[in-house]
């Protein structure tokens, strides 16, 4: 069990089933339906949340790069923390 903010695994579900209203986009579109991967797509369901957030972090700041990195550069530019922390609780409580 994770502690996160009241509230985060909620929104972590919209921003991660709907994009929250042009905030991102759906993860579906890419790592398949049940987020469990698809293709050279890495599965995000069930891995550790502070894993998550710091790849999302290191993506939207830069340290990450390569052709993964380039496609993720769109759908985390305009998230904050908490977003990014809702998203990460979110997935992390996901079955693997």
């Amino acid at each position: 069990m994770v502690n996160v903010p009241v509230g985060s695994l909620a929104r972590g579900k919209d921003l991660v089933t709907t994009g929250s209203s042009g905030k991102t986009i759906p993860c579906n579109i890419c790592h398949g339906s049940t987020l469990q991967g698809l293709g050279d797509v890495p599965r995000i369901a069930g891995l550790q949340p502070i894993y998550i957030f710091r790849q999302l972090y290191s993506i939207q700041h830069g340290n990450r790069t390569g052709d993964s990195a380039a496609l993720m550069k769109g759908p985390v530019m305009n998230l904050s923390e908490d977003d990014m922390i809702a998203i990460s609780a979110y997935v992390g409580s996901l079955v693997p």
